[in-house]
C-alpha cells in the first residue's frame, strides 16, 4: 500500500472518530439539547459529495470515512429528533 494511501486512511480515522464521543453521549445521556439540528444536516450533505467525489475517483480513504461519517451524522440526527420530543 503506498504511503500516501496510508496516509489518507490514517486521516480518516481520526477525522471520524471526531463524532464517536457525541454519539455516545446521546446513547447514554438520552439528551441532544445542546446539539443544533442544522449542524449535523450540513455535515452529511458536505460528506455526501464527498463521498461522492470519492467514489468518482475511486478513492478508498475518502469513500470509507464519508460513509462511516455520513451514518454517525444520521445517528446524530436521529438522536436529536427522537431525544427532542416533548
Amino acid at each position: 500500500m503506498k504511503l500516501v494511501t496510508l496516509l489518507g486512511f490514517a486521516a480518516a480515522a481520526i477525522s471520524t472518530s471526531g463524532f464517536l464521543p457525541q454519539v455516545t453521549k446521546g446513547f447514554v445521556t438520552r439528551k441532544m439539547d445542546d446539539v443544533a439540528l442544522w449542524q449535523p444536516i450540513l455535515l452529511t450533505t458536505g460528506m455526501t459529495l464527498w463521498l461522492i467525489y470519492g467514489v468518482l475517483l475511486a478513492e478508498m480513504p475518502i469513500i470509507i470515512a464519508n460513509s462511516i461519517a455520513i451514518a454517525f451524522n444520521l445517528i446524530i440526527i436521529g438522536q436529536k429528533l427522537a431525544y427532542s420530543v416533548k
